[in-house]
């Protein structure tokens, strides 16, 4: 029983966590919006690889963090560094597209370097604020779940998570694809909108430490 509990509690805090728009939910939307269902999935698929990796280490912090508070702090200031290092790194790639032709665009969407599958596992692997939050949500379970760290209930806490921000995921593509005719704004500014979004989670992140 307690491994079904576990399993439905990861869903609903997944689901809570990736739910607000974040860097991973707009690159889904992009390539839904810019590109094709079937490469949102395979985008996906790789970001949901990482996840799954992710709560398995956060499963494995939990169980450490009390007694090693720095481990946090330094998850904190990497997570913050590599955030600053997006903004930037979205806010060229925004005004590049402002200066480009449309065809220019184009051609560049076209010839990205990086396979959906691939650009999923790197933009998921690069956002490391799943580990801290996974941890502290199985540092919350493990109160009132009998035996939450056992292997059992936590592979179903693991499944719970990646099949939460599947869901997540999943919607965000099917959403966006379909009302992307009134999106003309998202799809003009979505650089901007992911570069606001990832200086937001760092200076929160900075404010924090």
């Amino acid at each position: 029983m307690s491994f079904l509990l576990a399993f439905a509690c990861a869903v609903l805090f997944s689901f809570i966590g990736v739910l607000p728009p974040g860097i991973v939910n707009m690159t889904v939307a992009n390539y839904s919006v810019k590109k094709t269902l079937k490469k949102a999935k395979k985008f996906i698929n790789g970001a949901i690889l990482v996840v799954s990796i992710q709560t398995i280490l956060a499963f494995t912090f939990a169980i450490y963090l009390e007694s090693h508070p720095k481990i946090m702090q330094n998850l904190k200031v990497v997570g913050s560094v590599v955030f600053i290092v997006l903004t930037v790194f979205f806010l060229g790639k925004g005004i590049q597209s402002h200066i480009q032709s449309k065809d220019e665009v184009t051609k560049g969407v076209k010839k990205s370097k990086l396979r959906p599958f691939v650009h999923g596992v790197v933009i998921s692997g690069l956002n490391v604020f799943p580990i801290p939050y996974y941890a502290f949500v199985g540092l919350y379970l493990s109160t009132f779940i009998e035996d939450f760290f056992t292997n059992l209930v936590g592979l179903f806490f693991v499944l719970g998570t990646t099949f939460g921000s599947f869901l997540v995921f999943l919607s965000y593509a099917y959403l966006f694809r379909k009302i992307k005719s009134n999106v003309a704004f998202f799809i003009k500014n979505i650089n901007f909108i992911i570069a606001f979004i990832t200086a937001l989670i760092a200076c929160f992140t900075l404010y924090n430490l």
